[in-house]
């Protein structure tokens, strides 16, 4: 099983103190989300929740593991944020370099766009009819 997904369900049960409860947010019926925390709780060879017909309550072992569990899905969430934020817009200098003839029928038309689009990008544009070396040009 995923165990970052396990994670994840045993914590979701334990902030809402019932299974029935997690169903909702983590859009699973009640017996899966029992499986998951069941396959949980064998592979690590602990029980983590004492279960009565009314309420789930942590043992010591799952008060720990509920801790570092959400200690560790917060470094994903923030991992994951901070490359998906910066995914969207690029940013940096893009060096283009074209024939004229090219630049101004194909290229033109497009500059404003990708400017409106991304900000924080800067264009670098040559446009000329010469042959260059780009490794010398430094581009």
């Amino acid at each position: 099983m995923d165990r970052a997904l396990e994670m994840l369900v045993f914590c979701t049960v334990v902030d809402k103190g019932t299974f029935v409860g997690a169903t909702h947010p983590l859009n699973m019926s009640k017996a899966a989300i029992s499986h998951y925390v069941s396959g949980l709780e064998e592979r690590l060879g602990a029980r983590l929740l004492h279960r009565t017909t009314r309420r789930l309550l942590l043992t010591d072992e799952g008060r720990q593991f509920y801790h570092q569990a959400k200690d560790v899905l917060a470094m994903m969430d923030a991992a994951e944020e901070a490359v998906s934020s910066a995914a969207p817009e690029p940013v940096g200098v893009l060096r283009v370099n074209a024939p004229v003839s090219f630049g101004v029928l194909h290229l033109g038309p497009i500059w404003a766009e990708f400017m409106k689009a991304y900000p924080r990008g800067e264009l670098d544009i040559s446009l000329n009819d010469r042959l260059v070396d780009l490794v010398e040009g430094g581009v």
